[in-house]
């Protein structure tokens, strides 16, 4: 007999106990023409329904509920549990079976850490769809993403606004927008079926009710999501100074961060500090949104000039950014919904202090004008513009000095190094040296009366030169660094590293395009279809179809 379509399906809630037709019994299966409802505790309901879409469309699609009521006028046919075939009284109605799709979903990193039962239940609230060949399966920025697929059969090619040709091409096996799970990020890119093709989604909501179950999943969860942000961040080229970092180690700095997700329009991300402020300097990174910095206080300087600075996807700030822009009492708020990545600043400072090259590229980029004396020495082209520009100005000696001392620090044999501070005496120290340093007089007799009494056997130790060089370093710092600073052989070079506070015309700009695709489809993963029965899966499908088609609108479960 055909069975009425009416009925109503209320969303599951934890603690949210479900209620029933007052003529079902517990343990009961209810079966319509549009819905399969079977459940396994007080607190999980699944239902099963068949729809027909457009063209050649099937979709099989579950849900958890708490509640179904049906109306008058709706039919219904009640299947106790001793009238179903053995072994099928549980799955009879879940023909598209949980064996497979537990396996296909064990697989995947983000769901990976699920106990078994609770991936079942997962599968039991994904849904199958079948789409016929040009169809379009999501388009880009039409709305908040809150599912993910896997390829089940076939295969889709991925495009976008902002490029010429195709971004991907998935094939079976191929399973992308797991982001979709954990943030709410607009969809990036619009992706259609190249030929028939079947995906399986999993919805947000379906994927949260579990993870409020498992929470020592859910802390997994995390902490996978906060290393793939990162790592897809570095990847694109958005963090240019994290580059050079193994990766290896970024993965551990990734458990520093925090994911701000509840970002609200209007919210204060990030003040500038002053010295009496208690709270910790934060770094922050972009993910999705748009962040304005602004400020009414510009400070007096021939560096920097704007007062306002948009930042969006894949883009960072710091403290670091309103020395950048030279204002006071700066501060970036939130000018839509958006999603960051943050850790206080001291992190980011003590990773730098353990690869010092990165560090130095990040201080100059990041401080302009205002970076140390340090960084320069560490950046290579950096440095050589440096002498450059010393000997331009025939000053040179003070830095040729420094470097003569940070090679005598390394020189492990005793007798080299006595060679080599005799090189240092001759050329840089006594009085008639041809590169003579500018060294106060108690210095420069206190290294020349120790060398002098030194024995011919005696050690020279690779500190001796350290107070000259600190001073030495002192009147680089206090002379010529600034001079040079504002010179062209500085300039030139600082404005090729990135601008952060302004990307707009610079190679980071396709760099934050990346990143904002990435999150959903240009990194696809895979998974292993070779176990998968793909033809039992859509003669299933088919023969739901036939069912929902049928005369009498009602089968036996086979």
């Amino acid at each position: 007999m055909p069975l009425g379509r009416t009925h109503v399906v209320v969303p599951h809630s934890p603690g949210h106990v479900y209620e029933l037709d007052p003529h079902s019994q517990d343990r009961e299966v209810l079966l319509t023409s549009e819905v399969f409802l079977f459940w396994k505790s007080e607190k999980e309901v699944i239902c099963r329904y068949v729809t027909d879409g457009g063209g050649d469309e099937v979709i099989l699609q579950s849900t958890m509920c708490a509640r179904v009521e049906l109306q008058s006028q709706s039919r219904y046919l009640l299947l106790p549990p001793q009238t179903l075939p053995d072994g099928k009284k549980d799955s009879s109605l879940n023909a598209l079976t949980n064996a497979d799709f537990i396996g296909l979903l064990g697989t995947i990193p983000f769901f990976a850490n699920l106990p078994k039962d609770k991936l079942a239940v997962l599968t039991e609230m994904s849904t199958i769809r079948v789409y016929p060949s040009n169809s379009v399966i999501f388009r880009e920025d039409e709305g908040i993403s809150t599912q993910m697929f896997v390829t089940l059969a076939g295969s889709v090619e991925v495009t976008s606004s902002r490029a010429t040709g195709p971004l991907a091409t998935l094939e079976a096996g191929s399973f992308f927008g797991e982001m979709s799970l954990l943030i709410n990020i607009p969809r990036a890119a619009t992706v259609k079926a190249l030929e028939s093709c079947m995906l399986m989604s999993i919805e947000k909501k379906a994927f949260h009710s579990l993870l409020d179950q498992c929470p020592d999943v859910r802390l997994g969860v995390n902490k996978l999501l906060k290393e793939r942000l990162l790592l897809k961040a570095i990847l694109s080229g958005v963090l240019p100074f994290f580059d050079s970092i193994p990766s290896e180690r970024m993965i551990r700095f990734s458990r520093e961060l925090d994911i701000e997700d509840q970002v609200h329009k209007g919210d204060v991300v990030l003040r500038q500090q002053d010295e009496n402020d208690p709270h910790e300097a934060k770094f922050v990174f972009v993910v999705y949104g748009a962040v304005e910095i602004t400020s009414n206080h510009r400070k007096t300087s021939t560096f920097g000039h704007e007062n306002t600075v948009f930042l969006t996807p894949g883009c960072y700030l710091g403290p670091f950014t309103f020395e950048r822009m030279n204002v006071s009492t700066g501060k970036a708020f939130a000018r839509s919904s958006a999603v960051l990545l943050t850790c206080s600043f001291k992190k980011v400072s003590e990773l730098f202090e353990e690869y010092p090259a990165a560090g130095a590229a990040a201080n100059i980029a990041w401080f302009g004008e205002r970076c140390d004396f340090a960084s320069v020495l560490r950046h290579g082209v950096l440095t050589q513009r440096f002498q450059t520009f010393l000997e331009s100005e025939h000053s040179d000696e003070n830095y040729l000095f420094f470097m003569e001392i940070e090679k005598f620090r390394v020189i492990e044999d005793d007798s080299e190094r006595r060679v080599a501070s005799n090189h240092i005496r001759e050329r840089y120290i006594q009085s008639d040296a041809p590169k003579e340093v500018n060294l106060p007089a108690g210095i420069r007799d206190g290294i020349l009366e120790k060398m002098d009494r030194l024995s011919p056997t005696g050690v020279m130790e690779t500190t001796f030169f350290d107070e000259a060089c600190d001073e030495i370093m002192r009147l680089m710092v206090k002379d010529s660094f600034p001079r040079f600073k504002k010179s062209l052989h500085f300039q030139n070079i600082v404005d090729t590293l990135d601008p952060h506070t302004n990307r707009k015309g610079s190679r980071l700009v396709a760099a934050c395009h990346h990143f904002r695709d990435s999150l959903q489809v240009l990194r696809p993963g895979h998974v292993d279809m070779k176990h998968m029965q793909l033809e039992r899966m859509m003669s299933t499908i088919q023969k739901s179809q036939a069912r929902r088609n049928g005369p009498s609108g009602l089968t036996t479960p086979q």
